[in-house]
C-alpha cells in the first residue's frame, strides 16, 4: 500500500466516524432540545461551560460571526434557557449564562450521548475499546491543535 493509499484510507475512516459522531450529535440534540437548532445548542455548551461568557467569546469559540450568535442567544433566552447581565466591569459586554433549566438541558443530552455510545462501546471487543480510547484521546489532542494552533492544548 502507498503512503496516499494509506492517507486516504485512514482520513475516510476518521469520515466514516466524523459522519457516525454527527449522527448521534444530531440525534440527541433533536430528542431533548424541544425545537433548538444544533448551532443554538452548541451555543448554549459554550455559554454552560464558560459561564459567565460574552457574546463575542461564544462567537469565536463556535466559530460563527456574531449576528448568527446574536440570533441563537435571543431564541434561547426567549425558550428561558439563557440569560443576560450587563457586564459590571465593561458596561459594554452582556454577560452570558444558562438557566437552571439550560444547565438541566445540557445536561440531559450529554447522559442521551453517553447512553448512545455505552451502548455502541458495548458491541466492541474490550481490547479494541481500550485502544479506541488511546486513539480517541490522541486523535482529540490533535483536533484541538489543529482547529486552535497556538492554544494549550495539554489536558
Amino acid at each position: 500500500m502507498t503512503q496516499t493509499n494509506a492517507v486516504t484510507t485512514e482520513t475516510d475512516a476518521a469520515l466514516a466516524v466524523l459522519r457516525s459522531m454527527v449522527g448521534i450529535a444530531d440525534a440527541t440534540v433533536e430528542r431533548g432540545t424541544a425545537g433548538l437548532t444544533l448551532t443554538q445548542f452548541r451555543a448554549l455548551r459554550v455559554v454552560a461551560e464558560r459561564t459567565p461568557v460574552t457574546m463575542r467569546r461564544v462567537a469565536v469559540e463556535l466559530g460563527l460571526n456574531p449576528s448568527s450568535v446574536t440570533r441563537a442567544c435571543d431564541r434561547l433566552e426567549a425558550a428561558k434557557l439563557l440569560q443576560r447581565a450587563a457586564n459590571p466591569l465593561n458596561k459594554r459586554e452582556i454577560l452570558l449564562a444558562p438557566t437552571a433549566r439550560g444547565r438541566r438541558l445540557v445536561d440531559r443530552v450529554d447522559h442521551d450521548r453517553r447512553s448512545v455510545l455505552a451502548d455502541v462501546l458495548d458491541r466492541m471487543e474490550p481490547r479494541a475499546r481500550e485502544h479506541l480510547a488511546r486513539v480517541f484521546g490522541a486523535f482529540a489532542d490533535a483536533a484541538e491543535a489543529a482547529l486552535h494552533p497556538g492554544a494549550d492544548t495539554a489536558r
